[in-house]
C-alpha cells in the first residue's frame, strides 16, 4: 500500500525530526498517483465521481478560499451545474446544530462535518438580509434515517471563514429579534429567537473540496490532496497537515500540484 507506506514515512519524519527531508515514495504503487496537468485532474475527478461516487471522493486543501474555488470549478466543469444550489448537491455542515433533529434520532444532532445531500429544493429566498433555502435533505452517514425538511443558510457557502463569524451571527440574531418586538419580556424574546427556524438554519459549504481541518475524523475511498503554498518552507505543522490529509484516503491517494522536490525518483 502506497498510502500506508507514505503515511508511515510521514509519521516517522515527525518522530525523528527529519521532516525537512520528507519525499513521497511512488514506487509503482497503484493506490497513490501524482497529478500535474489540469485536464488530468478534471478527468481523474470525473472518473472517481462516476465509478466511486461523489460521497466517497474528496479534495483536501489548506484554506477555505481554495476550497471555495475548487467547489465552484467542480460544480461548473465536472458536474455541469451553474445553479446557486441544486437537487443532488452534497453539502458539509460547518457548525453543530441541535434544532432540526430529535435527541432520540439515530444521529441525535447535526454535527460540524456531517455531509448532507439535497434531495429537493422548495424555495430559495432573501430574508433578514441573508440568503436561505428551504430543502429536503438526507444525511449521508445515516442512510437509514428518514430525509427531513430543513433550512440552509446559503451565505456561509462562499465565506473564507469556517462558518458565520460573531459579527454576522449577531446581525442575524438582531434581525430575527425585530420580529418579536411586541413581546415585552426580554427573556421571552430571547427564547423566541432561539426557536426561530431561520436563526437555526444549517450553516453549510459544498463538500466536494474541503479543508484538512474539516476532514479530520472522516475517510474517503478516493482522496485528492493539493500542495498548499508554503510560506515557511517544509515545517512540522505542514508535515502534520500532510499526514492528516494522507490518512483520509482508504483506497486511492491523488497528489495535486506537488513539486518535484517532494518525490524520490531513485
Amino acid at each position: 500500500s502506497g498510502i500506508l507506506n507514505n503515511a508511515t514515512k510521514l509519521r516517522e519524519s515527525l518522530l525523528n525530526d527529519t521532516f525537512e527531508n520528507f519525499k513521497f515514495n511512488l514506487s509503482n504503487f497503484k493506490d497513490i498517483e501524482r497529478l500535474i496537468d489540469g485536464e488530468d485532474i478534471i478527468n481523474s475527478l470525473t472518473d472517481s465521481y462516476n465509478e466511486i461516487g461523489k460521497e466517497d471522493t474528496v479534495l483536501i486543501v489548506r484554506s477555505n478560499k481554495r476550497a471555495n474555488l475548487y467547489n465552484e470549478q467542480i460544480r461548473k466543469r465536472i458536474l455541469f451545474n451553474e445553479n446557486e444550489l441544486s437537487a443532488g448537491d452534497n453539502l458539509m455542515v460547518v457548525k453543530n446544530n441541535y434544532f432540526w433533529l430529535k435527541n432520540n434520532s439515530e444521529a441525535g444532532f447535526i454535527a460540524n462535518g456531517d455531509i448532507i445531500k439535497v434531495l429537493e429544493i422548495n424555495k430559495i429566498f432573501d430574508l433578514y438580509n441573508f440568503r436561505f433555502a428551504e430543502v429536503l435533505v438526507q444525511m449521508i452517514d445515516y442512510p437509514k434515517m428518514n430525509p427531513f425538511n430543513t433550512v440552509l443558510l446559503l451565505d456561509t457557502i462562499n465565506l473564507e471563514t469556517p462558518s458565520l463569524n460573531y459579527e454576522k451571527s449577531n446581525q442575524l440574531y438582531n434581525e430575527v429579534l425585530k420580529d418579536y418586538s411586541n413581546e415585552k419580556v426580554k427573556y421571552k424574546r430571547f427564547l423566541k429567537v432561539k426557536s426561530n427556524k431561520y436563526f437555526n438554519a444549517l450553516q453549510v459549504k459544498f463538500s466536494y473540496a474541503i479543508t484538512c481541518h474539516k476532514s479530520q475524523g472522516g475517510q474517503w475511498s478516493s482522496v485528492y490532496v493539493e500542495q498548499p503554498y508554503l510560506a515557511n518552507g517544509i515545517d512540522k505543522d505542514f508535515i502534520r497537515w500532510l499526514y492528516t490529509a494522507t490518512t483520509r484516503a482508504k483506497d486511492k491517494l491523488n497528489l495535486i500540484g506537488f513539486k518535484n522536490d517532494f518525490f524520490n525518483f531513485v
